[in-house]
């Protein structure tokens, strides 16, 4: 079944188009890998996908519903309910502590308290993070702070995994636990996930793609 689906979307900054009739599609258990060097529109596309960002022209269908047709509201609800996302810088709130950073989507969605902390338990657990939970952002190493990303995205079990150059600051030992998660999950909550790269020698998933004069090429 399709998760969502972007059909001819184009993107324009100023009189650069970035992304040209560009068309994806994920489906459930999916793990889309997109490569591309620093400026091709990777996180333009990420942002788009995650309902963070509206295309200049074309349509976005989350789960047979046309996004173009929702107010702000609607789509900040999707976005709540059913998809998760890590940005580059991580956007960990530093006044909190990792347990409240992970558990803040789950609070959103007004889980018991109970609940929402033994589920942020147990994901910080499978991402190598038991111990962390009473630390600030700021105590933590680069790769701490973006697996604690990762867990907030995954904490609120979403439909759609959207991650932007999610293993920037792994080493390879965290990089393999972290992915290994990330298999076991799309195959478990039959979650589609898109990562991106500037790793063009990075390959994960079923569907490999290089993002190149705003379209992605099947690699």
């Amino acid at each position: 079944m399709a998760i969502l689906e972007l059909r001819n979307i184009v993107k324009k900054y100023g009189s650069l188009e970035l992304l040209k009739g560009l068309n994806l599609l994920l489906s459930e258990s999916d793990i889309v890998t997109v490569k591309g060097r620093n400026g091709v529109g990777k996180s333009t596309l990420c942002k788009i996908v995650a309902l963070i960002m509206s295309p200049d022209l074309g349509e976005v269908i989350f789960q047979e519903v046309e996004v173009n047709k929702l107010g702000d509201y609607q789509k900040s609800m999707l976005r709540l309910k059913h998809i998760g996302y890590v940005d580059q810088q991580y956007t960990l709130i530093p006044t909190l502590k990792v347990i409240d950073n992970v558990e803040l989507p789950l609070r959103l969605l007004n889980m018991e308290k109970s609940v929402r902390r033994k589920k942020a338990e147990e994901i910080l657990s499978m991402l190598g993070l038991k111990g962390k939970e009473e630390l600030f952002p700021s105590q933590l190493s680069a790769g701490e702070q973006q697996r604690v990303a990762i867990a907030r995205a995954l904490v609120k079990s979403p439909k759609l995994l959207v991650m932007d150059e999610p293993f920037s600051s792994l080493d390879d030992e965290a990089m393999a636990m972290v992915i290994d998660v990330l298999k076991d999950y799309a195959k478990s909550h039959e979650c589609a996930q898109l990562i991106t790269t500037t790793d063009l020698g990075f390959s994960l998933g079923n569907k490999i793609y290089v993002l190149r004069n705003g379209k992605p090429i099947s690699e």
